[in-house]
């Protein structure tokens, strides 16, 4: 049995800003969930089946009947996913319904499995004997896994790309600079990781530091007073109960930095008062990328010993994170 479901294929599917990857994942994986439910007990879909067939080239292993268990099926999936395709075969490219969707479905995939990183393995290794098909597959996990507005965002997954990239011994040393470089940026200030300490400049003048700052929970809120989505983020905040009772309470320091230094917009600009607000001096976060800082603004939730919690994250996403924990301290404390 093929079974296969096609993404949302508005035009502006990657044009939504972080606001939108909460509900767009929302519906997603109650899509993405049917097709396991199918592949797992052998359910016949109709209408992704009708899909299926519309689908021309791309051809889905058979699961093995001996594997019973969902997880085992599913990693038996992820590993053997192209099996049928054709890397040589670059007409496979232009057709987004082939090619690209294959892809799509099959990352949607890998967060229900314990080797996504052996799966993304095989893939490139496969994709490495045609060029043009190996930088389509690099080009498409930008797309979808790196780019900060795309809904399927995902630095875990993407990081396993980049892996692949730089440890094939088969791949030339020119093509694993960029890969090597994205790496080095992605694995900084990982959750779990102690977010790496600097200064900003305030508007009294004071020097803070980030290693100074004592508080349950940290937010650090990296803009560019300039930006439009910076300044739509801002009024998020601003707004947010959840975070105004944080603040008030002194459980949570919002510590915004404007990464460009002392401009101009920074300086027209007003700040709640609950807010630590100031500028880079030296622009080290962005020159020396300190942080990964690819898109304006950028948003990390620390904890007490500046560990970090959620990166590059949304404001929606750190109201659910506390929302959570007070439902866990209401419980624990019954």
């Amino acid at each position: 049995m093929q079974v296969r479901y096609l993404i949302q294929k508005t035009p502006d599917v990657l044009t939504h800003t972080r606001s939108f990857h909460l509900s767009a994942s929302s519906s997603y994986m109650k899509i993405l969930l049917t097709i396991l439910l199918a592949y797992h007990f052998g359910i016949n879909i109709p209408y992704l089946q009708a899909q299926t067939s519309q689908s021309q080239s791309f051809r889905l292993p058979s699961i093995p009947d001996t594997l019973s268990i969902p997880e085992k099926r599913v990693a038996y999936l992820a590993l053997h996913y192209w099996d049928y395709f054709d890397f040589t075969d670059t007409t496979l490219i232009a057709p987004t319904e082939i090619t690209e969707q294959a892809f799509v479905d099959f990352v949607s995939i890998l967060p229900y499995t314990p080797n996504a990183s052996a799966a993304i393995d095989t893939l490139f290794h496969r994709a490495l004997v045609e060029k043009e098909m190996l930088y389509h597959f690099i080009s498409l996990g930008d797309k979808y896994l790196y780019e900060p507005n795309s809904p399927m965002h995902n630095e875990e997954l993407y990081i396993l790309i980049l892996r692949a990239l730089v440890d094939n011994p088969h791949l030339e040393e020119k093509d694993k600079i960029r890969p090597r470089h994205l790496l080095e940026i992605a694995l900084k200030n990982r959750p779990g990781d102690v977010a790496a300490d600097f200064t900003v400049t305030c508007r009294d003048g004071k020097r803070r530091h980030l290693s100074k700052l004592k508080a349950n929970h940290i937010l650090l809120y990296f803009n560019d007073p300039d930006c439009e989505e910076c300044q739509r983020v801002k009024e998020c905040l601003s707004s947010s109960p959840r975070v105004n009772e944080l603040l008030e309470s002194g459980r949570l320091k919002l510590f915004s930095v404007c990464i460009d230094g002392k401009t101009d917009a920074w300086e027209k600009t007003t700040f709640p008062p609950h807010w630590i607000d100031g500028y880079d001096e030296k622009r080290q976060l962005r020159h020396e990328r300190v942080y990964d800082l690819k898109a304006m603004p950028t948003l990390y939730l620390l904890d007490d010993k500046k560990r970090v919690i959620l990166k590059n994250t949304s404001v929606e996403q750190i109201e659910t994170w506390f929302e959570k924990q007070q439902k866990c301290r209401k419980i624990i404390s019954k």
